[in-house]
């Protein structure tokens, strides 16, 4: 008997439905979009991860995405394109290098120059970023991140070994400079590789900026042809916090495949001659604008413009979060009505940062100075970006406040934003004394003693949150880490532990 064949669905629609819900559950957790016109593109892809998992139903495949993991990873990174190479788009380095860094400089002073490589794929884009920086002799601190949602991505960034085709334009008088061929792989050298630190992070979702999430306060951001994979809504509150991650004086930098981000969010449009690049509102006035000389720069006035969407209907879908974090950018007037929230904690959780910290501090002089005070106070001047005005105020509260494994684990994390590693693994270790089932302290903990070079003790802190992890559900969010689940903190403490040459324990969930 002849086999009988499904029928050859219309161009544009999924061949079965578990496919469409695969494509709305990766919409769900991740942004993802995928139109009529990448659906066929899509499943294909949707089946090659399904044969690197060794699953035959799709409807398997739907239900080992639900929460991060391998399977999820290997599905995004068939879906995603993480293909890029070094210098990429090198009009945008070179106006990093001509305007953006000699600009900072001037008024950096001691200031460590924070860098962010987001979608950062297998690190080519941030190793540049450490590469351009090195290259313009930059007298103080530097500070680069990379981040992917693809753990596989972040193993293979933190390796650094490419071939020549992620080199390709690139001189070679750059090449001898900061690699090292073994054969025909190109192994780049050490200290760049240390200079640069890689973190897994979901651009869709609701973590950064904050203090947890190392995302925040950036003098240099690289986004690039990354908002091509999500839709309206998303790109929206994506570029919300984008924005919001930026120092006073930050710049972001897109692809040129990217949308362009003024109609969804305030923010400053400079033209660069290699692309748009955008920068906080208020970063320039009337007369400052000539600085650029031949580089032109658009102010939009948000309160002014409505936001044209092409669907008018998805201008409900953004999440409340991201129109708070937009309004976040702008300090509130001084004179603001505070009673427009129920507490702190209210204003804190809905990322009106300027709204929570008057109201925290209005508590404390009233005489509550309770430690979930404190913890809004501390947390939100550091995601504000004042970390010193955030170091004293955590000082002040351990006086009040010291058997607190939050308010420890906090003054560690601030102690390692200004350098100071030995001493952050000395607060992380104190918080672990107050409560050793603290899972975010143990990560704190790892990461601290792995940047003093203790890899054994890194490797043992990473293990135990591993383990206290692998024993929660993975939607739990972890005490003190601002919102965030289980799955993701697990992925972060087995990214960490594969880097240092260790192997994860998956144990199944």
């Amino acid at each position: 008997m002849a086999e009988l064949t499904r029928p050859r669905p219309e161009r544009g629609e999924w061949t079965q439905p578990e496919f469409a819900a695969i494509a709305a559950a990766l919409h769900e957790t991740a942004g993802l979009v995928f139109p009529p016109n990448r659906r066929e593109s899509a499943e294909s892809g949707m089946r090659r991860a399904m044969a690197a998992a060794c699953i035959s139903d799709p409807t398997e495949l739907l239900l080992a995405i639900r929460a991060a993991g391998e399977v999820r990873d290997i599905l995004i990174t068939e879906l995603t394109i993480g293909e890029t190479f070094f210098l990429r788009e090198r009009g945008q380095f070179d106006f990093l290098k001509n305007t953006v860094l000699p600009e900072l400089r001037a008024r950096a002073g001691s200031r460590t120059l924070r860098c962010w490589s987001a979608g950062c794929a297998t690190g080519e884009e941030a190793y540049s970023l450490a590469m351009a920086v090195r290259e313009s002799a930059w007298p103080g601190p530097v500070s680069i991140l990379g981040t992917d949602l693809a753990f596989a991505r972040l193993v293979a960034a933190k390796r650094a070994r490419y071939t020549r085709w992620s080199l390709r334009g690139v001189s070679e008088a750059i090449i001898a400079r900061y690699f090292e061929r073994h054969g025909k792989q190109f192994v780049l050298r050490a200290d760049i590789r240390r200079s640069v630190e890689f973190r897994v992070l979901n651009l869709a979702s609701t973590e950064y900026p904050s203090l947890v999430s190392g995302v925040g306060q950036m003098d240099i951001v690289f986004c690039r042809n990354v908002l091509i994979y999500f839709d309206f809504a998303t790109v929206a509150a994506i570029a919300a916090r984008l924005i919001a991650s930026l120092a006073p004086g930050g710049w972001l930098f897109l692809g040129a495949s990217d949308p362009p981000i003024a109609e969804f969010v305030r923010c400053e449009v400079v033209l660069t001659g290699a692309g748009l690049a955008y920068r906080p509102p208020g970063t320039t006035s009337g007369n400052q604008q000539t600085m650029f000389n031949d580089v032109g720069v658009w102010r939009r006035d948000a309160a002014a413009v409505p936001v044209p969407l092409e669907d008018p209907s998805t201008i409900a879908a953004v999440p409340a979060e991201s129109a708070v974090v937009a309004d976040a950018i702008t300090p509130a007037p001084a004179n603001e009505d505070v009673e427009t929230h129920d507490s702190c904690e209210t204003a804190y959780d809905q990322a009106e940062y300027d709204a929570a910290i008057r109201l925290a501090q209005s508590a404390i002089d009233r005489g509550d100075d309770t430690d979930a005070i404190w913890i809004v106070l501390v947390r939100s001047l550091a995601n504000r970006g004042d970390l010193d005005a955030a170091g004293e105020a955590c000082s002040a509260a351990l006086e009040r406040n010291r058997m607190s494994a939050e308010l420890t684990h906090l003054h560690g994390i601030l102690l390692a934003e200004a350098g100071r590693h030995g001493d952050a693994a000395v607060a992380a270790k104190q918080a672990l004394y107050l409560s050793p089932q603290y899972t975010i302290a143990h990560l704190a903990l790892g990461d601290a003693l792995a940047r003093t070079g203790a890899i054994a003790g890194a490797r043992r802190a990473f293990r135990n949150a591993e383990t206290l992890l692998q024993a929660v559900p993975p939607d739990t969010p972890i005490p003190g880490g601002d919102g965030v689940e289980a799955a993701q903190l697990l992925r972060i403490a087995r990214f960490r532990l594969e880097t240092l040459g260790a192997t994860p324990r998956v144990a199944p969930r």
